[in-house]
């Protein structure tokens, strides 16, 4: 009788693991994909092919997306390759976890894992069609050092480039590893480690990110001129510790804004769960080797593992902590999705030496994964309702503006006012609060980022005309004018007139107002 060896068991279970990952991932990419809307940044670089990575510090995602598509003078939309290579990097991400805790249950490994990349903030992340693909591998990078790389010289080394190679893709990534350190000391102290050999391990990991991290800034941080130089002035950490109380703060208060309170009261015990379990790992570590350590030394075990969870939540925001003013979206927060993993991981190695059934941490990343599969629906539905939307709208106005320039040329066009959430994009937003930073109206005469590069789409010869500067400066004359003049279109979502050459065009309540006030 052929008996299976133990490295085939080992194969079949990596293939398990990665197989049950990827069909739950399709689960959160699929509502993206259905959705199919340019995400953001996207909507220059399908239309303009402009990378613009390497200002914003991130030159090797520009060499991936050059490469792979034999880059010429410009780059085209290749999704959704990228977003399922995203998808498929990320399940991997989940058998080399599976490898490195022993987590023999392939569901067991693929729910602890999931989470890495099936979070509420990574939803934004994977919306990107360019930029999915690169950001995965940044996480990947990120956490081999804790996940592969051996803790002799060469693998400090080679967790070094890791870590460098991944700000090189993605700065955010980062946090992950961070939070991963923390997991390694609570993984060591269920292995009953001596307390030198885990203090020894954390200093050394440590190490490894502060010198990757120094040579980022010495060989690429210096040369970043983009959007990530403008949010990431530094405070002096010793002089301004309220700047880091106020981050804490701030960032506390949206990811708690992300969500109802009806959610919090389904999940929010479960967290506290999954958080007191390593401050118990912890306690009890400290009590078998209270005999073994001095007074202080016990105490400060004690103390640590108390703090711990701060720690971790510390862990996710990382360097952003002493930003002066850091940036209060999803797409930052990667090391959520560490954190949650951490704590599943924690919990199913726990529960057994506890002689407690692993059934409650199938339960807990049960719990979980149903959570984001059913946000990533419902932001799915969401993400499309605006496509169409504002599709509707911008298709109509480039009618309505080319018609107006045939009768009077147009030397300029001036946009107020937002056209707003869908109806049923609003709907989930009130749910899901969330949505509010997920799914951004393209149609905003404020955003002078996103409401060009959606237009082009629709009217390119328009969006250079489209809110310049002598509009501007004359925007409360206009306005003025325009509330007296009777429109030329109005429909639903916005009213059109024209004032001298300028088309003045307002969007949603801004024409009502107008109307409201010509009526007075």
């Amino acid at each position: 009788m052929n008996v299976p060896s133990p490295d085939t068991d080992s194969s079949q279970r990596d293939r398990r693991v990665f197989a049950i990952l990827l069909a739950l991932y399709v689960l959160v990419l699929f509502p993206i994909l259905r959705a199919n809307r340019y995400y953001n940044d996207d909507l220059k670089r399908a239309l303009i092919g402009r990378a613009g990575w390497d200002s914003n510090g991130r030159p090797l995602t520009t060499l991936l997306m050059k490469l792979l598509q034999c880059y010429d003078r410009a780059l085209v939309d290749i999704s959704p390759l990228t977003q399922i290579g995203a998808i498929a990097i990320l399940a991997w991400v989940g058998v080399l976890v599976a490898r490195r805790h022993a987590i023999r249950s392939p569901w067991m490994a693929a729910l602890a894992a999931f989470p890495l990349g099936a979070q509420p903030f990574f939803l934004e992340n994977l919306s990107y069609k360019f930029d999915a693909l690169s950001m995965s591998l940044a996480l990947l990078l990120a956490l081999l050092p804790a996940l592969v790389l051996g803790n002799d010289r060469r693998g400090w080394w080679l967790g070094v480039l890791a870590l460098f190679a991944s700000l090189n893709f993605y700065q955010s990534a980062i946090n992950a590893c961070l939070v991963f350190i923390l997991l390694d000391v609570v993984m060591a102290q269920l292995d009953d480690k001596p307390p030198r050999e885990i203090a020894r391990r954390f200093i050394w990991r440590v190490l490894q990110v502060g010198v990757a991290m120094l040579l980022y800034q010495l060989v690429v941080g210096l040369h970043i001129s983009g959007w990530v130089k403008q949010n990431s002035a530094t405070i002096n950490p010793l002089s301004e510790l309220s700047v880091i109380g106020s981050n804490v703060a701030a960032f506390a208060q949206f990811i708690g804004g992300s969500f109802n309170q009806q959610w919090w009261r389904y999940f929010g015990p479960l967290l506290v769960l999954l958080g007191l379990v390593p401050v118990a790992v912890g306690l009890r570590y400290v009590a078998r080797h209270r005999d073994a350590l001095p007074a202080w030394g016990s105490a400060l075990l004690a103390a640590g593992s108390v703090l711990l969870p701060l720690a971790a939540l510390a862990g996710v925001l990382g360097p952003m902590l002493v930003l002066a003013n850091p940036p209060l979206v999803p797409r930052v927060l990667v090391g959520v999705g560490a954190l949650l993993a951490a704590a599943l991981i924690v919990l199913q190695a726990a529960l057994p030496q506890w002689r407690r059934s692993e059934r409650w941490s199938l339960a807990a990343g049960g719990m979980l994964a149903l959570g984001v599969c059913t946000i990533a629906s419902a932001y799915g539905n969401a993400l499309g309702e605006q496509q169409a939307y504002e599709d509707r709208i911008a298709a109509r106005l480039a009618d309505d503006l080319a018609e107006a320039n045939a009768h009077e040329p147009i030397e300029a066009v001036l946009l107020d006012g937002t056209a707003g959430h869908s109806p049923l994009t609003a709907h989930v937003a009130e749910q899901f609060p969330l949505m509010n930073a997920l799914v951004l109206p393209y149609l905003d005469g404020s955003n002078t980022f996103l409401t060009p590069g959606f237009l082009r789409y629709y009217m390119p010869d328009v969006v250079a005309r489209l809110n310049s500067e002598a509009v501007i400066a004359q925007k409360v004359a206009l306005l003025d004018a325009a509330c007296r003049t009777p429109p030329l279109r109005t429909t639903a979502a916005y009213s059109l007139h024209v004032i001298e050459r300028v088309a003045v065009v307002r969007l949603g309540a801004a024409a009502q107002r107008c109307g409201a006030a010509a009526g007075d």
